[in-house]
């Protein structure tokens, strides 16, 4: 008879299928959300970013809340699966408002529906991540098969982004030409890709169960509850790092279809964005082997140097040469900045374990909601920051009578200078950070050890040298 803990084949894919949207919605919103207000619905590419950045003020306020109300729920399903539930069926809706291709007359009309829709989908989306990756470290307590959990989510998450990567461009590029009606493309982003988004998200609710214990008491909803994760000096490093991948990756996204449009025209976006996730799904299964036996955060650094060197590459690169420099250079980019992608959802477990060693709280909730509030605020400083540095380098819009305006230089130049700070300043500080972050098997095995060890009441039995090794833990990652 199976183990109560044991996570079974077909639990763990459901559970891991959910993740298609982690990595397919935002995928979606980061490549076409900011070209489809300029180009779609003729709003001024500065407007668009700060509506945006708006949205996430009152992210700032919503992520940390819900994250505390989700640590804080008891049910006979368990504290997440019913997040699960109802907001994989209120995202669809979410979709549905945030895609509607309606222009109004009024400019101040505009926005406004752009904000409240933005709003209503930031809320959904932010109760699904923080229930979806606060299970992903309850839905067993076993070390290698958390592993193998989260490293299957991440199939599905990285083939996902590869597939909402290309597939969104190749329709933009078909409502551009003509080939397909405003209408088709909202059908296809919103039924389409909804459905596909919210299916597995209700299965994993329905089907899903969480493994780690979980205590009767209750935390008090107040400003010390929703700072706690960030005392926790691990938890402060994995935000570094997982900026370091978001905002990073959110930048290629939303700037490459620019880029391919006006910088280096030969180029095709989809193809540029197609060697980037192949070449991480290429990597997948080198990490997969070596993550049960090697330092995370050592393979999460290991080529940021190497991506770095690409991206100057790309940012460089002139106007005239083949195209296929450019992809040889995406190739070598997205081989150093495998690790970065990949690892930052497999190391977080290993830092709620180290939050609850360090505090004596599982607020997997609360850690999860700052990741989410850190998720949907790179997504919109990605936006604002692009959409503003092509405003201020005088951008042109497209309109009905000349379709491909001639971009002035100073925007060809913000285009390029914006690939490669994004990958000097941020895969460098990455670079540094996961240095500092000691994670190994036998480290992480040393805290489930003590964790048990709390669990079962037997924290006074340890021994002179254990508890030396305790306190040295507690000290190191506080």
């Amino acid at each position: 008879m199976a183990e109560k803990n044991e996570l079974g084949k077909r639990e763990r894919f459901i559970f891991a299928a959910a993740d298609i949207w982690g990595g397919g919605g935002q995928t979606v919103v980061s490549v076409l959300y900011l070209v489809f207000l300029t180009n779609v619905l003729g709003v001024r590419p500065g407007l668009a970013g700060t509506t945006l950045m708006l949205v996430k003020v009152w992210d700032a306020v919503i992520d940390p809340v819900l994250g505390v109300l989700e640590d804080n729920t008891r049910t006979r399903w368990g504290r997440r699966r019913p997040y699960l539930m109802f907001g994989g069926a209120a995202l669809l809706m979410a979709m549905a408002l945030l895609w509607l291709p309606v222009r109004f007359n009024s400019e101040f009309a505009q926005v406004a529906f752009i904000l409240v829709s933005n709003i209503f989908y930031a809320t959904v989306a932010s109760s699904l991540a923080i229930a979806y990756s606060s299970m992903s470290t309850e839905i067993t307590t076993d070390f290698v098969q958390r592993n193998k959990a989260n490293m299957t989510r991440l199939v599905f998450s990285m083939s996902a982004s590869a597939v909402c990567s290309l597939l969104p461009t190749v329709f933009f590029d078909m409502l551009v030409e003509g080939a397909l009606t405003l209408s088709a493309f909202y059908l296809i982003v919103v039924v389409g890709f909804g459905l596909v988004f919210t299916l597995p998200i209700l299965m994993a609710g329905i089907f899903c169960r969480e493994r780690a214990p979980c205590s009767d008491e209750k935390e008090r909803l107040n400003l010390r509850a929703l700072a706690a994760p960030l005392r926790v000096r691990a938890f402060r490093r994995l935000v570094a790092l997982y900026l370091t991948q978001t905002v990073t990756m959110d930048t290629v996204s939303t700037v490459v279809i620019y880029y391919a449009m006006y910088v280096v025209p030969g180029i095709s976006s989809t193809i540029f964005l197609g060697i980037f996730l192949v070449m991480q799904l290429v990597m997948f299964p080198l990490l997969n082997r070596l993550v049960n036996r090697v330092s995370k955060t050592r393979l999460y650094r290991f080529g940021l140097p190497l991506s770095i060197l690409g991206a100057v590459g790309i940012g460089l690169y002139p106007a005239s040469w083949p195209a296929a420099g450019v992809y040889a250079l995406t190739a070598l980019t997205a081989l150093g900045f495998a690790g970065a992608v990949t690892l930052n959802w497999v190391i977080y477990p290993d830092i709620v374990d180290i939050g609850e060693l360090v505090d004596g709280r599982r607020n997997a909730g609360s850690y999860s909601a700052t990741m989410s509030f850190i998720r949907q605020l790179s997504s919109a400083f990605t936006i604002f920051m692009v959409g503003n540095a092509l405003e201020l380098s005088g951008f042109i819009s497209p309109t009905d009578a000349v379709p491909s305006p001639l971009q002035p230089v100073a925007t060809l130049w913000a285009i390029r200078l914006i690939i490669i700070l994004v990958f000097v300043l941020l895969a460098g500080n990455g670079w540094r950070v996961a240095g500092r972050l000691k994670l190994n098997p036998e480290t992480a095995g040393r805290v489930k050890y003590f964790l048990a060890k709390r669990h079962a009441g037997g924290q006074q039995a340890l021994s002179d040298a254990e508890r030396g090794e305790y306190e040295a833990l507690v000290r190191e990652y506080r």
